[in-house]
């Protein structure tokens, strides 16, 4: 068996390109949430009402 000597190797990043993915990409979350607040999607204020025919013969006389 021969012997095999070990070297360590140190591998560094590309400097700041994934930091400006992540500044980019939080960005376009950012305009999008602020679109769909300003047009309503996400405000909330609306009221739905919500009404349910039973049919008589499904539910039973309580006597």
């Amino acid at each position: 068996m021969t012997d095999h000597e070990r070297n360590t190797t140190v591998v560094t990043s590309g400097g700041g390109s994934g930091w400006f993915v992540a500044i980019l990409l939080l960005l376009v979350i950012a305009a999008g949430g602020f679109y769909l607040y300003s047009s309503g999607v996400l405000g909330g204020g609306s009221d739905v009402n919500v009404t349910i025919d039973v049919p008589a013969d499904v539910v039973p006389d309580a006597n």
